[in-house]
């Protein structure tokens, strides 16, 4: 069997080294062309005759060979350490509980250093942090200082100067009016202009009602503010010389029920203060306005903002939950001096709607 074995590895070596000869050294038809010198002059090449007949022509095989033939004996080798190996179980166990003691050696070994590279890196990581966020501080710190040294505005924002209520009034330009009001001066106009809702800032100004051209009567307010639906502008003057009022939402439609009118876009007003004071609703009521055939009033929750009379001859005024305002008049109560109900419309229309409100009768409407 053994002998058989070596027959095979000594052929199957020859085969190969035969083969491999033949590819790398193919056989050539061209005869062989004499070269020449840097000189220029023809060298003749050698001939088969003259060389050694022991050296071989090509590539030298032989280390091929050889690997061939220790790979076929590593093979057979192998195939014999299996057998001993199915032979003895047991030695076979010991080498590899060895072996993998010896391995798990290595990874631990690796795994601690692992572990310890990282906690280095983690300690470098946090001094660079903590070194880079004291430069940070430190250049907050400083740029804050200069800023507080060379202006009062914050670092980083260029702040516009900021109007005050009578600047920012001054530089709107108000729209036309139908007439001259005998409450409203033009800053106060200019005031209650740029509080109004947007809807109706760029309208012109109509004036639908006035105690001195349309007589004494708040029916004859009622039915004037139907000739323009929409926000109407309600303007009081007591004989003391205040002036107030409120927003409110047209058609005034009288009833007797307690039934308020109006959305949250309304508001009261008043210029007691140096400048005109704007209340909006609280939200902590919907009590608007209230229409009756025998009085007129704005707000509600204890007590009116504002109140008139049937007659628009007297009025009262208190702090109301629906605005949180103050008194708008000097005292609660007052003398109404005058009255006045605007109305806003675009200019396409602006001039029929004056042309209706002239031609509609002033006289009184009873309900």
């Amino acid at each position: 069997m053994g002998h058989n074995r070596e027959s095979f590895r000594s052929k199957a070596a020859g085969f190969v080294s035969d083969l491999t000869t033949v590819i790398l050294n193919p056989i050539s038809d061209e005869p062989s062309r004499p070269t020449k010198d840097e000189s220029g002059m023809k060298i003749q090449e050698p001939i088969e005759e003259d060389m050694d007949p022991g050296v071989p022509d090509g590539p030298d095989t032989s280390s091929f060979t050889a690997f061939v033939k220790s790979f076929l004996a590593s093979s057979e080798s192998s195939s014999q350490t299996n057998e001993e190996h199915s032979e003895s179980p047991q030695t076979s166990e010991t080498d590899l509980a060895s072996e993998n003691k010896q391995t798990v050696g290595r990874r631990s070994l690796i795994s601690r250093g692992k572990q310890s590279l990282g906690r280095a890196f983690r300690k470098v990581t946090k001094i660079y942090r903590y070194r880079d966020d004291r430069v940070a501080e430190q250049k907050l710190d400083d740029h804050i200082t200069n800023s507080d040294e060379s202006s009062s505005t914050p670092f980083g924002c260029e702040l516009e100067p900021v109007l005050d209520s009578n600047e920012a009034s001054s530089q709107v330009i108000l729209p036309d009016v139908s007439e001259p009001s005998l409450l409203l001066s033009e800053n106060m106009r200019g005031r209650l202009y740029i509080s109004l809702p947007a809807l109706v800032q760029g309208r012109n100004w109509v004036l639908l009602y006035s105690t001195w051209r349309h007589g004494i009567s708040l029916s004859t307010l009622y039915r004037r503010s139907t000739l323009l639906p929409g926000h109407c502008l309600l303007v009081v003057g007591d004989r003391r010389g205040a002036v107030f009022g409120g927003l409110v939402e047209a058609p005034l439609r009288p009833t007797n029920k307690r039934k308020y009118q109006g959305t949250n876009s309304t508001f009261v007003f008043t210029n007691l203060s140096s400048h005109p004071a704007i209340f909006r609703p609280t939200g902590a009521n919907r009590y608007f306005t209230l229409c009756s055939s025998g009085f007129l009033a704005l707000g509600g929750g204890g007590h009116f903002a504002l109140y008139l009379d049937g007659d628009l001859l007297n009025g009262s005024s208190s702090a109301s939950e629906t605005f949180g305002n103050s008194c708008l008049a000097h005292t609660q109560d007052f003398e109404v001096k005058e009255v006045e109900l605007w109305g806003f419309v675009y200019a396409s229309k602006y001039e029929e709607t004056i042309a209706l409100c002239r031609t509609e009768a002033p006289g009184i409407w009873r309900w």
